[in-house]
């Protein structure tokens, strides 16, 4: 049902109910227009005699127009001064007494009083204070005596969030306005088509020769088409856009009967359509202080398991029918839980940008939870329904929920643990009944942390798991690295590295160097992408210094620009050192912890190749099984990790594209045999201490 009707079935109950106050919850500030526009008979039927001869006769599409320029309808802040006034006092509108400024200011004509941003209106606890409690209670009074004398007021009250004072909700009469639907779209694109005819000194589309026509049916399907990508677009949204279009290509979605309606043409009005609502989304998402707008990257590395499934559903996220059609809805999201600094939320921004495709039309927005915790009662609960609205406009879209657990957890200190909670209700019933085109991306660093709700079935479409970077994974990403390192010097003047510098040869050599050195000193020296982000920084600072202390000197090994050799030094002379801990020497317990409650709660593992699989664990015996059979599987993964790796270099992230890459099976390299088996050896031997201890409490 589109939003007019809706509204318009309430309001017409208002003289029956004898409610005089209408609160339009909406983000739309020229919603009172679009009112009076499309519910003109019904506001009419409000107006008293004297004043409907007037306005009766005017035609509904100015109706609002007329009605302010007749002064039917009011802004209560100026008609009251309400801005320039430190209080309200109590006789402020009664029939008499020293301060009633408000009973003659009911006088004909005015029917029609609006607030906008009534938020601003302050609550105060003082008596006789400027208040919102105060100003309502009053005027409520004041309108039910004028109804007694024939005269119903109505004011309308417009802001984005519900700021109601406590004690009036049977007298006010709430609308959370929804956002405009398919129909409510059409119906005003349909008016602007009409419009384009006439402006093109053409008949209107209804006439023809004389005889009622109707829209042709090619047009038709094209405005129909152009409706699809004003979802969520606010009324002034698609007038400025429509115009903006016209203005340009003569139309805003290619008539049939003239040059703009050419295959090309029409091409270019829909890639320009969807640009100026992309960046009219955008923008009005910056000013709303209850979301967060990210830029997606497609720049992540590894996880080709998980990227393999966004790409199956990915058709059906952005075309419904296309999803209906196989007997489905649209996916829901995913939870991706992972080491720290594994490159979790890059994994969103990737998924973001291959949902939105060359088009770049998917946003990432960002549910953050200090945008919605308010300072008074009711305050968070309200953030969370204008967020909720603001998304669900911004649609198609991936909604990143970062370290889901800390977002929810509880916190003694904070007092704000209940309405946490009622956020977390509210968002897991948004999750279980969303139909729009809302990718829920959420991530946490820990399995256990996660609260039972979260890992419902229903909540997400699937759970990945990211565990430690493979060999080839970690040689990418340094190669990622001290590529934007390198980026970063040329753009500073001078790059780091020779040219022709071979990054591949580079990353290689470190990882093979530190593994020997791993083994021969027992070190758990096993790296995640953070760690490898934070060595090339520790790395540069490093070279850094000793240049400056070999300025002049003939050791032109440590000055720029470095060579492959040298640079190799550097990173495992800085690994070896004490400001560069990998996580796996420092985190080790972690991570076997995490590996295990991760096979407890059936996750799927993020990346193609497994050293560690889920499935050749015994819990049971705590022991993982004969190796023959996992090798085997894990020499075929690592064989197709390779050959897909090399067809989508090009596509994807082309600063890792080498010519002189070796390839090579992933699992034929000492750095994953070694993780593997050291990892295996820490889980089992965890696990047995954790069974003996949980026997001896039981006895």
């Amino acid at each position: 049902m589109p939003r007019m009707i809706k509204i318009e079935q309430k309001l017409s109950m208002l003289r029956e109910k004898h409610k005089h106050v209408v609160y339009l919850v909406t983000e739309d500030r020229d919603i009172l227009q679009a009112v009076f526009t499309q519910m003109a008979d019904t506001l009419k039927s409000f107006l008293p005699e004297d004043v409907s001869t007037t306005l009766q006769t005017s035609n509904n599409h100015s109706f609002f127009k007329v009605a302010v320029s007749n002064g039917v309808l009011a802004d209560a802040y100026e008609v009251f001064s309400l801005k320039e006034k430190d209080y309200i006092p109590k006789d402020f509108f009664q029939e008499t007494g020293g301060s009633s400024v408000g009973k003659p200011l009911f006088k004909n004509p005015r029917i029609f009083f609006v607030m906008n941003d009534f938020q601003i209106l302050p609550e105060s606890k003082s008596a006789g204070g400027r208040c919102a409690s105060h100003f309502l209670k009053q005027f409520i009074a004041a309108a039910k005596r004028e109804e007694t004398e024939g005269r119903f007021i109505l004011l309308f009250l417009v802001s984005p969030v519900l700021k109601m004072p406590e004690g009036f909700e049977s007298e006010v009469e709430i609308i959370d306005v929804p956002e405009m639907d398919r129909e409510d779209i059409e119906e005003f694109l349909l008016v602007e088509a009409e419009k384009e005819f006439e402006d093109n000194c053409r008949q209107r589309a209804y006439e023809l020769n004389g005889k009622k026509q109707e829209i042709s049916p090619v047009n038709l399907q094209r405005i129909r088409e152009a409706a699809k990508d004003f979802r969520g677009v606010s009324r002034r949204g698609l007038q400025e856009t429509v115009a903006d279009l016209q203005a340009e290509f003569g139309s805003f979605f290619g008539r049939a009967e003239d040059k703009s309606g050419t295959e090309g043409n029409r091409r270019k009005i829909s890639a320009s359509r969807k640009k100026k609502i992309m960046e009219l989304k955008r923008n009005e998402a910056l000013h709303d202080p209850t979301v967060t707008i990210l830029e997606p990257q497609d720049t992540v590395v590894g996880m080709r398991e998980f990227l393999n499934w966004v790409e199956g559903v990915k058709e059906e996220f952005m075309d419904v029918d296309k999803a209906h059609a196989c007997g489905n809805e649209p996916p829901k999201g995913v939870l991706l839980t992972g080491v720290p600094g594994s490159g979790k939320t890059q994994a969103a921004k990737s998924v973001a940008a291959a949902m939105g495709g060359n088009e770049g039309n998917v946003l990432l927005v960002q549910f953050r939870m200090d945008n919605l915790l308010g300072g008074l009662v009711g305050d968070s609960e309200a953030n969370f329904k204008r967020c909720r609205k603001r998304i669900e406009a911004l649609a198609p879209c991936v909604v990143l929920m970062d370290e889901i657990e800390k977002t929810f957890a509880i916190d003694k200190a904070s007092g704000k643990n209940d309405v946490k909670m009622n956020i977390l209700t509210a968002l897991l019933d948004w999750m279980q009944e969303n139909k729009k085109q809302i990718f829920f991306f959420a991530t946490s660093n820990s399995v256990t942390e996660l609260k039972p709700e979260l890992l419902r079935d229903g909540r997400f479409d699937m759970r990945f798991c990211v565990f430690m970077p493979t060999y080839d994974e970690l040689v990418d990403i340094l190669c990622l690295h001290m590529k934007r390192a390198n980026g970063r010097a040329e753009s500073a003047g001078a790059g780091l590295f020779t040219e022709n510098f071979d990054y591949m040869k580079t990353a290689k050599g470190f990882i093979n160097e530190i593994t020997a050195y791993a083994r021969a000193e027992n070190k758990n020296m096993f790296y995640t992408g953070a760690n490898l982000e934070n060595l090339v920084t520790q790395t540069n600072r490093e070279l850094k210094k000793r240049a400056g202390k070999n300025a002049g000197s003939k050791d032109a090994g440590w000055q720029k620009p470095y060579g492959e050799i040298a640079y190799k030094e550097a990173l495992v002379e800085t690994a070896k050192g004490k400001f560069s801990q990998p996580y796996g020497v420092t985190n080790m317990k972690n991570i076997v912890e995490f590996w295990l409650a991760a096979y407890e709660n059936q996750y799927t593992n993020a990346g193609e190749l497994d050293l560690v699989p889920f499935t050749a664990y015994n819990a049971d015996k705590c022991e993982f099984q004969t190796e023959k059979n996992t090798n085997r599987d894990r020499g075929a993964a690592a064989s197709k990790h390779e050959s897909h790796r090399t067809a989508v270099m090009s596509e994807r992230e082309s600063h890792l594209a080498d010519s002189k890459y070796d390839k090579g099976k992933a699992a034929a390299n000492e750095y994953d045999r070694y993780m593997s088996t050291r990892l295996r050896e820490e889980i089992v031997k965890y696990h047995k201490e954790k069974k003996n201890s949980i026997k001896q409490q039981e006895n």
